[in-house]
This record gives C-alpha cells, structure tokens and sequence, in this order.
C-alpha cells in the first residue's frame, strides 16, 4: 500500500504545510480499558488500546487504500477531524463520502488486526468558514455509515464541558498520537505518541512572524517542542488528549505546522503546530455529531454551594511608561497573569461603567513629544480576517459596540484588533494587533 504519494502532492500552503498525508455521549467516555504504563515525554511507540478514540481515515485510489490523515471518535457515529483533511487542495471541494474509510481499534498502519473495525462514511461536514489559504476554522465531523461497537480498543473520547485549559502560561500539557513521519522521514507502522507543551499565543507569535501572523486567532493555539520532538505528516487530523482525574478529553486538532524549507512538502519539526480548538467550536460539534453536553464523570467529590453573592463585573486599566506597552497577544497575556481577561463591553451600562476608568487615563507624550489620548487594548478582534468581531475570551461574536465614526476600516488590510480611545466617549478603533499600548482588564468579583 503507497502511503506517501498523497503527502508528497497534497497540502502546501503558501506559508507552511498541512500535516497531511492526503451521539449520543457514551456515559463512559474518555477511560481506557486497558491498564498501561505512564506516558514519557519525548516521541515513543503506544501499546493496542492505549488511545481507542483514535482513529485512521483511508482514502480509496483506484483498487487501493492509502491512509491520509488521523482522527478521534467521539461516539457511535461520528469522527472529529481537520476539515483540510476531506478537502481537495486543487479544487477546493470536500471529497466524497464514497471514497472514505475510518479505521477504529488500529495500532499497526498495515495491518489489519481482529481489533480493527472498518467503516463507510457516510457523511462529511466542514466547517462552513474553513479557510485553505490560513488554516482557520479547519474542522471537520465524519458520520460513519454502520456504528461502531465499543470494546477494550474502541471508545470515544469526552468532549463537553470542557475541562478548564490555560493555553497562555506555559504550564499545560497535551498528548498527540499518530502514525506520521518520524524522525527518520517515513511513516511510522506503530501508533506513536508525544506530549506537548501548550505555547501562549505571544511566544508562538515571535518564533515565525512569518507563519503565525496569519494563523493565530481565537479558533486555534499552539503546541509542540522546537527541539525536533513534535507532530509531522501525517499527523493531521488526530487528537491533542488532556487526562483530568483519570478521564481523556479531547482538546485540539491537529491543524499545520511550518514547512522544514523552502518548495518542500515535509513538515518542520522545528517549529511549533497549530491545533484547532475544540473549546472554540461546541455548537458546530454539538449539533453535528448529535452530542448531549453533560456534566463531566463523577470523581467523588461535591460540588461547593453558590455564595450566593451576586458578582459584578470590574475593568482595570493598566498605565504603562512608553516603553513598557504592549502588543495585543501580550495585552491577554498580561490579563492572565493577574487572573483576570481582556475587557469585553457587552452593554451601554457596561460602556458607561468603562468610561469612567479610561476618562481618568488623560493623555501622554510619546518619543516625538507629541500628546495623544492614551489606547487601551480589549478582547475584541477580527482575526479570522471574515468581518466578524468576536470576543477573545467567550469566543462569542460581540453584541454591542461604540466604533469610532468610519471605524472599523481595516486599514492597508492588517488591522484585526480593536482598542478603546481614552476619551469620554470611549470609542472603539481597530487597529494592527502588532501595535504598542496599554491594557484594558476586566474581572468578576
């Protein structure tokens, strides 16, 4: 079986590669049947029903099959993938059903095991703003024609609530399993697993302007090592895994990564990857894969009872010298550090409540010794680059605004961020969200 043409054609982009080779919830979702061994750091071969929710998605070429992306099952029916994955790159149209095989309860990729079961897609949904040219909203859901039957090596993964994630501090940690490219440029025959440190959108940022600039936004986060331990080919499509009081969640798709060089198709393992969030995307999920959101398994402990003090939102404006101020990923950065997240006005009374904090701001002098009213940055953005404002922190499109008249005009085509004005008025503007200034904070208490 040829599995490396469709990585060798399939999946440039101009700025990087696509890690390609192209319900019900259970109540018992995201444990293991089998009892295994820890997992370790760095790359390393996993055990049969080690990961059972992930899964092989083939691609039928005349009389072959060749395997072309991972993904996760979710339950009986359904398979969350990248959406580039089912998408023909020269045409831009989402591959037939017909032509589409899932593989459950797999651990070596050329052979078929009595723990393996195959089947028939019926059904492939892409996320309706998938964007080819920057990766963002690459999601995917496979309906399978026949349901999969759960055993030791076949079981979806939990999915809602999800758990909480700190994507900005540097201290997560996920699980990426596949059978892509290893470090000896070729497929692995055993399913392989690395875990990865959760990257904050700054430090993403800064290590390839070049690649993230057009990338980063709410949808996604970054994940990987720069020490040549990461996802490559192949790799597209499967699970980032987090384990919370001994249930897997899945978190993250496997999105791209940064070419290795110039013209070539092989992934660099020397940059990080972008992963899909899942968190971003739960009523394209929910009502795709026909998921009930329930409360998380139970692990013996009570849930605290409400105060029942009514908490009230507070907004904090940060007053940085000239020289300390900020872009706008480090501005949510600095949001976190304290506790807290980028301001989002939602109402007029929540506006009035943030002219009162910025009218004290005034003014300051810049390099030049010119006076301008001080900008504050909030959790507003376009960078989905679609003309829709939505909120960094809910992720939810924003339902009140005060633009500044002609605003937003997304000067030279590069301004997807938004500030406050500090004026009376508090008007909004958008602007690059490379720019420098302060920090406009909001917390409940």
């Amino acid at each position: 079986m040829d599995v490396t043409l469709w990585t060798k054609s399939s999946f440039l982009r101009i700025f990087g590669i696509l890690l390609c080779l192209n319900c019900a919830v259970a109540a018992d979702c995201g444990r293991r049947k089998i009892k295994l061994q820890q997992l370790v750091t760095h790359g390393y071969s996993t055990y049969p029903g080690e990961f059972p929710w992930h899964s092989a998605i083939f691609m039928v070429a005349g009389f072959k099959k060749s395997y072309i992306c991972g993904g996760t099952l979710v339950n009986e029916l359904s398979i969350v993938t990248a959406a580039h994955c089912v998408t023909d790159s020269a045409t831009a149209l989402v591959l037939s059903p017909a032509l589409l095989y899932v593989q459950l309860g797999k651990f070596k990729l050329n052979l078929f095991s009595d723990t393996v079961q195959e089947h028939a897609v019926q059904q492939v949904i892409i996320h309706s703003d998938f964007q080819q040219a920057t990766s963002k909203y690459d999601l995917a859901v496979l309906k399978l024609a026949t349901q999969a039957k759960f055993t030791d090596y076949v079981q979806p993964i939990c999915l809602f609530p999800q758990p909480v994630v700190n994507y900005n501090d540097g201290t997560g940690r996920g699980v990426s399993v596949g059978w892509g490219y290893t470090e000896f440029d070729a497929l692995s025959d055993d399913l392989r697993g690395t875990t990865l440190p959760l990257v904050g959108y700054t430090k993403c940022l800064e290590s390839n302007p070049d690649l993230f600039d057009r990338t980063l936004y709410d949808g996604m986060f970054c994940a990987g090592h720069r020490n040549g331990t990461n996802v490559c080919n192949g790799d597209s499509g499967g699970g980032m895994y987090i384990n919370q009081n001994n249930v897997w969640y899945l978190i993250g798709v496997v999105s791209f990564t940064a070419a290795r060089e110039e013209n070539s198709n092989l992934c660099s393992t020397k940059d990080y990857t972008g992963f899909t969030k899942i968190s971003a995307f739960e009523d394209f999920i929910v009502n795709n894969c026909g998921l009930q959101v329930h409360a998380p398994p139970t692990t013996g402990t009570t849930k605290q009872p409400s105060s029942g003090v009514a908490k009230k939102k507070h907004f904090y404006a940060s007053n940085f010298p000239l020289d300390s101020k900020v872009n706008w990923f480090q501005a949510g950065d600095h949001c976190r550090s304290l506790g807290q997240h980028l301001a989002e006005i939602k109402s007029e009374q929540e506006n009035i409540k943030l002219k009162e904090v910025i009218a004290k701001a005034g003014t300051e002098t810049d390099a030049n010794g010119n006076t301008h009213l001080k900008q504050f940055w909030i959790g507003a953005n376009d960078l989905g680059v679609n003309g829709v404002y939505k909120w960094q922190f809910s992720g939810k499109p924003i339902s009140f605004t005060n633009w500044r008249n002609g605003e937003p005009n997304n000067k030279n085509n590069n301004e997807h961020c938004v500030t406050v004005m500090g004026n009376k008025q508090a008007h909004w503007v958008d602007v690059n969200c490379k720019g420098k200034r302060q920090v406009l904070c909001e917390v409940w208490k």
